[in-house]
């Protein structure tokens, strides 16, 4: 994938091995439910999995022979990504909120 084309996706990183080679990505998105977050792992020869957690979803870099610096990446991709989102819940919470007292 061109380097430009790689700066359009939003919410992924790519993972990526010592070789500067593309493992897969990691994702994060609103959940069906309100308030909540899906972390997703798109590994490119084993398919998809969901995470339940920063700590399960590092784990499964770790079992998958992700660098420790690729690991650091993806948890500061993460923080922005879900501070992002908090903010976003918390803005719209707030409008709807705003809404029902008139």
């Amino acid at each position: 994938m061109k380097e430009e084309e790689e700066s359009n996706f939003s919410n992924s990183i790519d993972l990526k091995d010592e070789n500067g080679r593309i493992l897969g990505a990691v994702g994060v998105v609103p959940s069906k439910e309100i308030g909540k977050r899906d972390l997703i792992l798109i590994d490119e020869e084993k398919g998809t999995q969901s995470a339940r957690s920063i700590t399960e979803l590092i784990n499964m870099l770790s079992k998958k022979k992700v660098s420790f610096s690729e690991k650091r990446k993806v948890l500061d991709f993460l923080a922005e990504k879900l501070k992002a989102l908090e903010k976003d819940i918390v803005s719209k919470s707030f409008i709807h909120h705003k809404d029902q007292k008139k």
